[in-house]
């Protein structure tokens, strides 16, 4: 199993570092107005953690399939049942956030990473749910935030990387926020 430098690498190690990194920067800013969007990337993104954690390395076109189609679901449900999307959504922006914030692979290796990951997931999907608008800004927020940390490609330990990853995810949430607010006061 290998253990990943950071939690996007699988896709950052293939032909699509400026893809990803452009799409990291819509979630960031438009994640909300676009959560079809968000929920498809994220979608694609357990996908492929699925399939490394099943053992395959590389950008396989098996794997690769397998991420879209998950991807795939992702946008339909989003499309077709959104809480249900929002909270799944959740679930894995929660448990990438725990395993970023402790430094561990993805996917976990141990028994206990996986037991407080699906926990984190569990929690922010509830979350998602109660708090949906919030959510859907914070999560796409963070989720843009780590595919912009990990398609830049800095040379920075892991406190600056981290530290990054949350100012930049502060100022999308910011936008996103600012947004929703100017659209709710022109509808009053």
């Amino acid at each position: 199993m290998p253990h990943l430098a950071h939690p996007f690498e699988p896709w950052t190690a293939t032909a699509t570092p400026i893809a990803a990194l452009l799409v990291g920067i819509v979630l960031l800013l438009f994640g909300r107005r676009l959560f079809w969007l968000f929920v498809g990337v994220i979608g694609f993104m357990a996908g492929w953690y699925f399939v490394l954690g099943r053992g395959h390395h590389g950008p396989a076109a098996g794997g690769l399939l397998v991420a879209v189609l998950a991807g795939l679901i992702g946008l339909v449900l989003a499309l077709v049942v959104q809480k249900v999307a929002v909270a799944l959504a959740g679930f894995f922006v929660g448990a990438y956030l725990v395993a970023n914030l402790l430094g561990w692979p993805l996917p976990p290796l141990r028994p206990t990473e996986q037991l407080v990951l699906l926990l984190a997931g569990v929690v922010a999907a509830f979350l998602a749910l109660a708090l949906f608008d919030l959510a859907l800004i914070l999560f796409s927020a963070i989720a843009g935030a780590g595919m912009i940390v990990d398609n830049v490609h800095l040379r920075v330990g892991g406190n600056v990387r981290l530290l990054l990853l949350v100012v930049l995810a502060a100022v999308g949430a910011a936008f996103q926020a600012r947004w929703l607010q100017r659209v709710r006061v022109r509808r009053a």
